[in-house]
This record gives structure tokens, C-alpha cells and sequence, in this order.
């Protein structure tokens, strides 16, 4: 069945508020697939930081769940909120969907300092062997502004839309 197409604003509208909530935050719900329980999705709060493009980088030891779960199934949700929002059901939030992939070798030092700028208390995680960096390559957002106020859009007009 295909997806009503529901009119919302243009990503022009809602992509830079978006951009700039996503990089204001430090933490967010990450959505799974259970490898214990096949088909039902699993929340997780996670810290997350920014890479050079916007994507969300995150630091995750291997005993956590969601590794686990990403281990076998590398698509996820991150759900983020506005900071210090005091009624959640009308303040901004988005939604990323994606598939999680481990930060390649070349590219490891940028994310470390990345996340450790957000994140100082993850350099001592970071030299653990257990702990390894991901990043999150992003699909699709879905994105609420405030009251009646949402749309979904690419990756790609998420970006361009927000100035990055």
C-alpha cells in the first residue's frame, strides 16, 4: 500500500530549525530492530555528535543492545527533541532514519575529536577495545516544527534545504 502523500511545508521551512535542534542536542532515542524479539523495534537512550556532513556519529560498546541489534540488522531510527522543551507534544522534533555503519579507519580521528568535542567523557571510552565509533547514513527525515507543522523529506533535501 502505498504512502498518502499528506501536505506539510516545504523542507525549505522546516529543514534549518531542524539542522540546527539536531546539532544543539547531545543525546537521543535510538530505534532498533531486536534480535531477541525479531520484527519489534527497541529504544535506547544514546549521546550522539555531528560528523563534517551533519550524520550523527556515536560511540557504542559492544555488550550494548543495540549493537547487538545493529550487528544484524543495520537499520535504525534517531529520534531527537528539542532541548528543554517544556510541552513535548508542540515543541520541535525530528526523526532520522537509516542504516548505522562503523566509522571506516581514515576517517576514525575526525569522528573521535567529534564526538569527544560533545562528549568529553567518551575519550576514555574511545581507547577501550570494546567501545567502537559508528556513524549513522541517513536516508530520510521526518520532521515536526511545532503544532501542525511537519514533513518528511530525503537526506538530500534535509541538507539542502538547511544550508548545509
Amino acid at each position: 500500500m502505498a504512502e498518502e502523500k499528506i501536505p506539510g511545508p516545504p523542507p525549505s521551512e522546516l529543514a534549518p530549525g531542524a539542522l540546527e535542534m539536531l546539532a544543539a542536542g547531545r543525546a537521543g532515542v535510538l530505534s532498533t530492530l531486536s534480535a531477541r524479539k525479531p520484527g519489534w523495534p527497541l529504544g535506547s537512550l544514546v549521546s550522539y555528535a555531528l560528523d563534517g556532513v551533519g550524520r550523527p556519529i556515536f560511540l557504542f560498546t559492544e555488550l550494548a543492545q543495540h549493537t547487538r541489534n545493529l550487528r544484524l540488522d543495520p537499520r535504525a531510527s534517531l529520534f531527537v527533541q528539542e532541548p528543554g522543551a517544556r510541552n513535548p507534544q508542540s515543541s520541535g522534533r525530528l526523526a532520522l532514519l537509516g542504516t548505522l555503519t562503523l566509522v571506516p579507519g581514515g576517517e576514525m580521528s575526525e569522528a573521535r575529536d567529534r564526538y569527544v568535542a560533545v562528549h568529553p567523557e567518551g575519550k576514555s571510552f574511545s581507547e577501550l577495545g570494546d567501545f567502537l565509533f559508528w556513524h549513522m547514513n541517513v536516508e530520510d527525515v521526518h520532521v515536526v516544527g511545532g503544532f501542525a507543522k511537519a514533513g518528511w523529506m530525503s537526506w538530500q533535501e534535509f541538507r539542502e534545504n538547511a544550508g548545509g
